[in-house]
């Protein structure tokens, strides 16, 4: 059971860093004309945000990457909390 709340954290980022991933690739396909070149654009991007993503994932510390994301978490909520 500890193994799955231990890979909540790796599943979010995996997550979010594969959306931007690819809607960084399409805004820098988009700047592309047309046809094959558009593609190739849009692949590259996308492959170099996730292996980015992915080289921060793996070789931050721990205790680092937690810091980091509690931050940006904290960020979110704060936004999203009703105010009064």
């Amino acid at each position: 059971m500890g193994g799955a709340s231990a890979a909540g954290p790796l599943a979010l980022f995996s997550s979010v860093s594969g959306v931007l991933a690819v809607g960084l690739g399409a805004l820098a396909g988009l700047l592309v004309p047309g046809g094959a070149p558009r593609g190739i654009v849009w692949l590259l991007v996308t492959a170099l945000v996730a292996v980015a993503a992915g080289l921060w994932w793996g070789l931050t510390p721990v205790t680092e990457r937690l810091r980091i994301l509690n931050r940006a978490l904290a960020a979110v909520q704060s936004r999203s909390a009703p105010r009064r």
